[in-house]
C-alpha cells in the first residue's frame, strides 16, 4: 500500500538530530546499548551497509536498526569505503563493527562485506535509509521459509522521504506509477527490482556466483544502472542467483517497505524529470 504521509515510526526518527554531538551522554549510551544486540558470535543474518562520508546521514539509519524487533541473531557490519569526514569516529563511538575497504566503489564495499560477514543470510542496506522494526525478521524469514522452492534472493519495496522542495504526497503519486512498473518486472525480470538498500540473499550462494563482480557488464532495458543501461552490482547479483536456479521473492507489507532519501531522484534531475521519463517509457511506448 502506497502511503501519502509518513508513518509514526519514521516521523519519530526524523525528529531526532543527525549529529551525534547533539545527543547527551545518556542518550548515546542508550543507543549504543540497543545496537549491542548486533554483537553476536554466531549470527543467522548479517546486515551489511556500505558507507562513504555518511557522518550526517547514517545516524538515523542506525537508530532505525536499533529499534529492530528481530527474532533472529543478527550482526551489523558497516563497510567504511574511505570516508574522510567523521563517519569512522561516529561508528567507533557507537561500537559498530566496521570494516575498511580501500578500493573505492559501492561494489567493492559490498563485496568486502559479503566475505567478512558470518551470517548464513545477507541483508543489504544503505546509510540513507530507514528500516521498519520488523524488516530483518520479514526478509530473513522469507528466505528461510522458501529454502525448498528454492528462494536465493529477496527484495522489499520502498518509499521516498520528502525533501526540502518535494512534499511527501507528490512522491506518493510517483510511487503509485512506479508500483505498476515494479509489478510488471516482477512477473518477467524480478532481478530488476532488487535494490541494494532493501534486499537479501543466501550468503554462500552469492559467493558461489561471484555476484558483485560487474567487470563483464550486461545491458537490460529498464535496469537500474548507468546511463547506458548496464546492470548495477545489486541487479547483477540477483540475476546471477536466478540463473543459478534460485528464485527471487518479493517481501510485501509494511515490514518489507523501507523509507529512503530522495537524493537518488534529485541526482537524476528531480521528481518532475523522473515522472516524465516513466510516463513516456511505460505508458506511451509503442
Amino acid at each position: 500500500m502506497i502511503r501519502f504521509s509518513l508513518p509514526a515510526w519514521v516521523k519519530q526518527i526524523l525528529g531526532k538530530s543527525l549529529r551525534l554531538s547533539d545527543y547527551s551522554t545518556t542518550e548515546i549510551e542508550e543507543l549504543k546499548q540497543k545496537l549491542s544486540r548486533f554483537s553476536v558470535d554466531d549470527p543467522v543474518v548479517s546486515v551489511v551497509i556500505p558507507a562513504w562520508n555518511e557522518e550526517e546521514g547514517i545516524l538515523h539509519t542506525l537508530i532505525s536498526l536499533a529499534n529492530s524487533n528481530t527474532q533472529y541473531p543478527a550482526e551489523l557490519i558497516v563497510v567504511d569505503n574511505n570516508s574522510t569526514d567523521g563517519t569512522s569516529a561516529l561508528l567507533k563511538k557507537l561500537g559498530i563493527k566496521t570494516l575498511l575497504e580501500t578500493k573505492q566503489g559501492v561494489g567493492h564495499a559490498r563485496t568486502a562485506g559479503l566475505h567478512y560477514a558470518k551470517g548464513k543470510y545477507i541483508l543489504t542496506a544503505d546509510s540513507d535509509t530507514l528500516y521498519p522494526p520488523g524488516w530483518i525478521t520479514a526478509m530473513t524469514k522469507t528466505m528461510i521459509d522458501g529454502e525448498n522452492e528454492p528462494v536465493y534472493c529477496v527484495h522489499g519495496s520502498y518509499s521516498f522521504l520528502p525533501g526540502p522542495s518535494t512534499p511527501r504526497w507528490q512522491y506518493g503519486l510517483y510511487e503509485v506509477l512506479s508500483s505498476y512498473v515494479i509489478k510488471k518486472k516482477e512477473r518477467t525480470q524480478p532481478f530488476l527490482n532488487v535494490l541494494g538498500y532493501n534486499s537479501g540473499f543466501i550468503r554462500q550462494k552469492g559467493i558461489d556466483v561471484n555476484g558483485y563482480d560487474i567487470a563483464v557488464q550486461r545491458t537490460f532495458r529498464g535496469v537500474a544502472g548507468d546511463s547506458e543501461g548496464h546492470a548495477a552490482e545489486d541487479g547483477m547479483m540477483a540475476l546471477r542467483l536466478q540463473e543459478a536456479g534460485g528464485k527471487i521473492k518479493a517481501v510485501d507489507g509494511e515490514d518489507g517497505r523501507v523509507w529512503t532519501s530522495d537524493r537518488r531522484i534529485q541526482i537524476d534531475g528531480g521528481l518532475r524529470k523522473a515522472l516524465i521519463f516513466r510516463v513516456k517509457k511505460h505508458l506511451f511506448k509503442k
